[in-house]
């Protein structure tokens, strides 16, 4: 059922668009609207957009129109504190709400039109604009683009939230998929508690549900200053002493009755100057006409220095972006859309400007806003024209009652603010307060690469909850990493053994595994830094919504990814690709940190190591790794062994050979070639014994390997050996340590074992070469 309203909904979009398509090509050929809306709204976005917002943690903040753009500004503002490193994207559904957006909304770096809610034009969008959060605001429900933000792991949220008579009818036709929509809202913020109990009745869930106010309570209106109201008087060619009536947001049908307030209170008020701003500015020409047809002058705003105050005392505004401030200047003000069944319309702003606020009888778009102004006696309703016009007059007598109730407005606004630092939380606390995996799977050297992402995470976000899954080769490196709170171990190499004798058995073993991680877990975001087949399918298997990797990942990864980032084209070290993976997740780096945690027992036992070898910590000590996992990295060994001669008889030095338990007899022939005395330690640790014996020696001397990678980490001065592979994105990181790789043609060749079978590269780097660099070193 589900699948057919959808089905039904699309079609029925879809007929709409195509017929309304005309009409919009006319208004850009004849009116005031842009190629761009109409590009923008079919999903193609303008390649400075598309840059701006590539592999950026962005928030996409929706106003549909002039009354939305102005509830976001302040949200915008608290967020914008908030996330400083983030993009913040904009977009309107009408061009008046986009020029409004552009002139209130600074924090913003791009503004767009809202997307057609059809499917394949929401995924041309999310596929240029990956957003983090969206933020809608007053509650526009869109199935596709909210379905669609959902399969691509963003966050959604309703912000200033709120349901009318009107769209709580509208919703219900949606049936099922009003259902399944609400299910992927992360959290609705309404305005009132009549708000609050619609979106719950609609099905939202109740748990995700809150009352927090309206940010209009918080909108910078603009308070006119003195200065300010000053200059318009001198602009408009107003004297002060004049009453000045405003009607803001006037719709067609509401103006005809509102001809009589003006010829009545004009009887009365013979200097009185009446503002009527309609709500479509395009309109100004159709209300002037009406004006002129009952004998009135009237003259438009953009024609303003023209004005001629003894005839003209009707202004009818036709610009965007002044409403507020004309509020300000005026002694009475009246709301528009709300003497005709419109709902009516903000009257928070001109109670912000402190005024009296008076409107119709149709005000349901907006009974929570003025049954606070009729709580504080700040809010005047009327039937019709007649009684309005009753009302004004008896203000314009009673001024000092009139004074009382503008300051009394005032003080409502006061008092109600701090809605939008509210949603700005509860906003914030949707990316703040994530579950992140990090999928980073085996290999040592690779690894010790992607760690610093734990401490830049940890530091973009303090209150998330951070885990790492790992296979059992590597978990000593990331275990009790205090930049996360969970390391779990992939128990690969188990169901590698099983899976021969019991295949069935094994898959349905992983597919365990994998159900309990989701249950324990339920992670929000998954950042691959592996890039290959099996780090992409535990990506996608751990069932976060947002699943992360490189845009070059190998071995078909990319297809378990709903965001790919866009790698670095120069060469650069594979510590800052990885931490440009991170920065998708709006991490920056200022400094690289590893953190491998080496408890007090590890350390005890290096000690005890040292100790039963003989060896004070206070001699000149340093380590040799000569193996490698690739044939064409190792340097010969024989050389190895001249170089530990010359270190111990020459400088005095004491020699460690390290590395792994299937380098021991190796390193037993390598000392067998040697006149002096060193000392086989490959196999007699761990990694996190390892890592805290490089700590403990002076120098690290070997190939492009793991345990090199784990000296640098741990600060330990590195002569590294280098052929096949480049130096510049897989050597050691930091200034501190020292390549020595021949100039020759091959090198860099990336071969698991010489083309040339004749290890040339590292057949050039002489026992001399080396020994000089150590000498300079000591």
């Amino acid at each position: 059922m589900k699948k057919v309203v959808y089905l039904l909904y699309n079609l029925i979009l879809t007929v709409v668009a195509l017929l309304y398509l005309p009409v919009l090509i006319y208004k850009i050929l004849f009116g005031d609207e842009e190629w761009r809306g109409l590009k923008e709204r079919f999903g193609w976005l303008p390649e400075v957009i598309q840059a701006t917002f590539q592999d950026q943690p962005t928030v996409w903040i929706h106003g549909a129109s002039v009354g939305e753009a102005g509830a976001a500004s302040p949200l915008v503002t608290e967020l914008r504190r908030e996330f400083p490193e983030h993009k913040f994207l904009f977009s309107t559904m009408t061009a008046t709400g986009q020029e409004m957006a552009a002139k209130i909304i600074d924090e913003a770096d791009e503004f767009i039109y809202f997307p057609l809610d059809l499917p394949q034009v929401v995924k041309r969008v999310f596929y240029q604009i990956n957003p983090e959060l969206i933020v809608i605001m007053e509650t526009e429900l869109w199935p596709n683009f909210i379905k669609q933000a959902h399969r691509q792991g963003a966050k959604v949220m309703i912000a200033s939230g709120r349901i009318s008579d009107d769209s709580i009818k509208h919703y219900r036709y949606l049936g099922p998929v009003l259902d399944d929509l609400l299910s992927k809202v992360d959290y609705f913020s309404m305005q009132s508690e009549l708000d609050k109990e619609r979106i719950i009745e609609l099905g939202a869930p109740e748990d995700k549900v809150e009352n927090n106010g309206n940010t209009k309570f918080d909108q910078d209106y603009g308070t006119t200053s003195q200065a300010a109201k000053d200059k318009l008087y001198q602009e408009y060619k107003l004297d002060p002493q004049q009453p000045i009536v405003v009607l803001g947001s006037t719709h067609d049908n509401e103006e005809e009755q509102l001809l009589s307030l003006y010829t009545e209170l004009k009887e009365k008020w013979p200097d009185l100057v009446l503002i009527v701003a309609p709500r479509y500015v395009e309109r100004a020409d159709e209300l002037q006409e009406l004006y002129q047809e009952q004998g009135i002058e009237t003259i438009k705003r953009s024609e303003i220095d023209s004005r001629d105050p003894e005839q003209e005392s009707v202004i009818i505004v036709d610009t965007i972006g002044e409403l507020a401030q004309l509020y300000g200047l005026a002694d009475l003000v009246f709301v528009g859309g709300s003497l005709i069944e419109r709902g009516g319309h903000n009257v928070l702003e001109p109670a912000a400007q402190g005024k009296l606020v008076f409107f119709g009888p149709h005000m349901f778009n907006f009974k929570d806003s003025t049954a606070l102004l009729f709580d504080h006696e700040v809010g005047i309703q009327v039937d019709d024209a007649e009684e309005l016009t009753a009302e004004m007059n008896y203000y314009l007598n009673n001024r000092e009652e009139l004074q009382s109730k503008n300051e009394a407005a005032v003080a409502m606004i006061e008092k109600n603010q701090g809605a939008a630092q509210e949603n700005a939380a509860l906003a914030g606390s949707l990316i703040k307060e994530q579950h992140i995996l990090c999928v980073r799977l085996s290999a040592i050297g690779d690894m010790i690469h992607a760690l610093p992402i734990a401490s830049a995470l940890r530091k973009a976000y303090p209150q998330a909850e951070i885990s790492w899954i790992v296979q059992s080769l590597a978990y000593d490196l990331v275990e009790d990493n205090p930049n996360l709170d969970n390391v779990i171990l992939l128990p690969k190499e188990e169901w590698r053994a099983d899976f021969k004798d019991a295949k069935w058995e094994t898959l349905k073993h992983g597919k365990e595994f994998f159900d309990d991680l989701k249950e324990e877990y339920d992670f929000d975001v998954a950042l691959d830094v592996h890039g290959l087949f099996k780090s992409g399918l535990t990506t996608y298997l751990s069932g976060a919504q947002r699943r992360i990797g490189p845009a070059n990942g190998r071995e078909g990864s990319t297809l378990f990814y709903n965001q790919q980032v866009t790698m670095p084209d120069e060469e650069v070290h594979q510590i800052e690709r990885n931490l440009h993976l991170a920065q998708a997740l709006g991490a920056e780096v200022e400094e690289v940190e590893f953190d491998i945690e080496l408890p007090e027992a590890v350390q005890e036992e290096v000690s005890e190591l040292l100790e039963d070898l003989e060896i004070e910590e206070r001699e000149k000590l340093i380590a040799i790794n000569p193996f490698t996992t690739w044939e064409a990295k190792n340097w010969l060994e024989e050389r190895y062994a001249k170089l530990a001669d010359r270190l111990i008889t020459d400088l005095d030095c004491t020699v460690l050979f390290t590395g792994g338990p299937g380098d021991k007899s190796g390193v037993s022939e390598i000392i067998e070639m040697m006149d002096e005395e060193a000392y086989n330690l490959a196999g007699e640790t761990n990694l996190k014994e390892l890592a805290e014996l490089y700590t403990r020696v002076d120098m690290f001397v070997g190939g492009d390997t793991g345990p090199m990678h784990l000296a640098v980490a741990q600060g330990t001065q590195s002569i590294v050996l280098m052929g096949p592979t480049n130096p510049q994105t897989h050597g050691p990181y930091g200034e501190q340590h020292i390549v020595i790789q021949p100039d020759i043609e091959c090198k860099n060749c990336w071969e698991r074992e010489c083309p040339r079978e004749n290890h040339l590269c590292m057949e050039r780097i002489t026992v001399r070469q080396v020994y000089q660099i150590i000498k300079k070193q000591q």
